[in-house]
């Protein structure tokens, strides 16, 4: 295995790193917008240190890592000449390679989901389609439930990297507070 830009601390995410797929996903990926940084494993870092900086001796702290580890490492796997959704989508790829490690719902669920309230705002930002946004964003909202905070705990620090806009961000926590 290369030589990792972070630490793993527990037993579980040691076995995560010693699976061939899991390695291969931290070594794909080249510098293009929100991330810079290029491979998986320098995005990864980046997020590990916002989960250390801002959520150490939190309840959750070990989850947000957990999900820091695999949210973005299967984008390798993603065959570019299908559509990018359901079993071919890179967090719905992750989700799949964590339930052979973990069994809390609430870390698989934001595995699977980390991209969706950028995506909601996407169909906002971009499409200029405001009331799709927010019926994907309510449609997040509902499936998050009682895990909305280790959501935005995790958003927040994964949005927190690279050259990504805070605007996304700031309009799903606005709008998530409203709902």
């Amino acid at each position: 295995m290369n030589e990792l830009p972070f630490e793993l601390k527990t037993d579980t995410e040691l076995q995560l790193a010693a699976a061939p797929d899991f390695q291969r996903g931290l070594e794909y990926g080249k510098p293009r917008p929100g991330h810079p940084e290029g491979a998986v494993k320098w995005h990864i870092a980046e997020v590990l240190a916002n989960v250390g900086n801002w959520y150490s001796g939190q309840p959750h702290y070990w989850d947000l890592r957990m999900i820091a580890l695999i949210h973005d490492t299967f984008k390798f796997q993603v065959d570019a000449t299908r559509p990018k959704h359901g079993e071919n989508h890179h967090a719905m790829l992750a989700r799949r390679f964590a339930e052979k490690f973990l069994t809390d719902v609430a870390v698989l669920d934001v595995i699977e989901l980390h991209d969706e309230a950028y995506n909601a705002w996407q169909k906002g930002s971009r499409d200029g389609n405001w009331e799709r946004a927010k019926e994907r964003a309510d449609a997040l909202l509902k499936r998050l439930a009682d895990n909305l905070t280790l959501y935005l705990d995790f958003y927040r620090c994964d949005n927190a990297t690279g050259s990504k806009s805070n605007e996304p961000y700031d309009w799903f926590v606005a709008y998530a507070d409203k709902s």
